[in-house]
């Protein structure tokens, strides 16, 4: 899950936001599915993968290659990378840049999957990675849309580590929320083992799991609480016209509320915020949630399944344009947030964390370049 800035809120908003309660727990595994992400097969003790995966499964790694892209190469105590890829290995932070903190992954084995950078300065490999040789054990085959491994048997020295027809059991469905309470009920989208590791109502710690996939490794749990999925209507393009010092442009949104649950309410009420902003101070002039309605309305209610229009005014200044033809637009970007005043000013999103969120795209074109 990417790391949120915090965004921008309407000031009159402030004090309710401050008191609005938090809720929604986190899906981890769609319901009707096990853990995509399983290892059917791995590479065995010679690194390379000799199986090829059956229909449904992924090949993680290439028939007769090692896995591609594997960490290689970490930050040492002076937090500068001091290692110059080699290979096909991939420079993730550049040679002589400043690491956030020891240990972050500097260098990783690239396409091909061997480790062929070696070590500068104070940098270090993690446990497994050697110079020149393909890491044992990496990920070969892996279970896919369903969840459920299909490949037979490995060929080689590759390991089967999940049965065909099974899928990975008592991995995590639903994790704790924001609001640090268990709200979501085991096998609430139909039958299954499923398993409440957390009693509904129960307090929990952040990412704790509340329900696991139990001994079957389906999914049979929906993460109950605030749901919003927010979508830009069109693409955006804004002309700052010759003589002016601004381009405006109003943005059209549709937010649904597609929250799950019998502890849903009717209706759910929601405000827009915004974070992320590239296109210049001030960018974002005007947030309505409720387009519909005459004035600007900084909060609207939308019916479970239903849905409302919304708009962002953007107003964007001819300084913070860079562009050198009225042919070619200057892009930037801004993230706007449907959030439930339930859990402002945290992600509020039960089912996908990110759906409440949307990236507008902004084409600027400046009339008064040649």
């Amino acid at each position: 899950m990417r790391r949120r800035a915090r965004p921008f809120v309407l000031a009159p908003l402030a004090a309710l936001l401050a008191a609005a309660p938090l809720r929604a727990d986190e899906q981890v595994i769609a319901p009707g599915t096990g853990l995509q992400s399983s290892i059917v097969a791995d590479t065995g003790a010679d690194g390379i993968c000799t199986t090829t995966a059956a229909t449904g499964d992924i090949q993680a790694a290439p028939v007769g290659g090692a896995t591609p892209h594997r960490n290689e190469i970490r930050c040492g105590a002076n937090k500068v990378v001091e290692s110059a890829a080699a290979g096909d290995d991939v420079q993730l932070i550049a040679l002589g840049a400043t690491c956030q903190n020891a240990n972050r992954v500097a260098v990783d084995t690239g396409p091909n999957g061997v480790p062929e950078t070696a070590l500068g300065g104070d940098d270090t490999y993690p446990s497994g990675i050697a110079l020149g040789v393909a890491p044992a054990n990496t990920p070969c085959v892996i279970a896919g849309a369903d969840g459920v491994a299909q490949t037979l048997a490995p060929a080689g020295d590759d390991v089967q580590l999940l049965p065909a027809g099974t899928a990975a059991p008592n991995t995590d469905v639903v994790r704790c929320g924001p609001n640090l309470v268990a709200d979501t009920t085991a096998n609430n989208f139909g039958a299954g083992d499923d398993v409440q590791l957390v009693p509904v109502g129960n307090a929990c710690t952040a990412s704790q799991a509340v329900v696991d996939a139990g001994a079957d490794g389906i999914a049979a749990t929906r993460a109950e609480g605030p749901d919003f999925l927010v979508r830009v209507a069109k693409s955006a393009k804004v002309n700052v016209k010759s003589g002016d010092a601004t381009g405006g442009k109003t943005i059209k949104l549709e937010v649904s509320n597609v929250e799950f649950g019998p502890a849903a309410p009717l209706s759910r009420t929601y405000t827009l915020t915004t974070s992320d902003n590239s296109c210049g101070g001030g960018a974002v002039t005007q947030l309505d949630a409720d387009a519909a309605t005459p004035g600007l309305q900084a909060t609207a209610s939308v019916p479970i399944g239903g849905k409302i229009k919304a708009t962002v005014v953007v107003s964007v200044k001819l300084q913070d344009v860079i562009s050198v033809s009225t042919r070619i637009p200057f892009r930037c970007t801004f993230d706007v947030h449907a959030v439930a005043l339930d859990t402002a000013p945290d992600v509020d999103d039960a089912q996908n964390p990110e759906n409440n969120t949307t990236t507008v795209d902004l084409e600027v074109f400046d009339r008064n370049d040649l």
